[in-house]
């Protein structure tokens, strides 16, 4: 035999072993962004049509795609919008902030369809009960997909690799 082509292969010292982590995501996510991306949208569309003034954030009144607003109104909704997506591009998604973004939701809903017209909060926000409705489902769907969307992923996958030593 040739010194320069006996191979040798050990079992131990030489084994390398690859470890990756695939990621975990949910369906959850992917309903908070898109939630969350179109509450951010609504949100700086009214700031753009009514403006921003810190010293009068309830005025003016105006309607922004068929949901009246004022500028405090469509702040909150990009606050609220950008929390959103933030839990949601969590790998895994953090579905304990997106079921609570989803209960406030729900509850904000609530509270605008149970008050009657004129209130504080119409003086204030100039919500509607067509606003109340779009709190409501959206909080609705995001509640729901947070509790009961299933998590995919998560798991470690193992490559075995031996290293040939040449022995010469």
């Amino acid at each position: 035999m040739d010194r320069d082509t006996d191979v040798a292969t050990t079992d131990a010292p030489d084994d390398v072993v690859r470890r990756s982590h695939t990621p975990m995501w949910s369906p959850a996510q992917i309903i908070g962004l898109i939630v969350g991306i179109g509450f951010i949208v609504l949100g700086v569309a009214a700031l753009a049509k009514t403006g921003f003034d810190t010293s009068h954030v309830d005025r003016p009144h105006d309607v922004v795609w068929h949901f009246a607003h004022t500028p405090l109104l469509g702040a909150i909704e990009v606050g609220y919008g950008a929390l959103l997506v933030i839990a949601s591009v969590v790998p895994g998604a953090a579905r304990w902030l997106m079921g609570l973004l989803g209960a406030i939701g729900v509850a904000f809903g609530l509270v605008v369809l149970i008050e009657t017209v004129p209130n504080k909060l119409n003086d204030w926000l100039a919500v509607t009960h067509r606003n109340g409705w779009l709190f409501l489902i959206a909080g609705g769907v995001v509640l729901l997909a947070s509790i009961f969307s299933p998590v995919f992923g998560g798991g470690y996958r193992r490559e075995h690799a031996r290293r040939e030593v040449v022995v010469g």
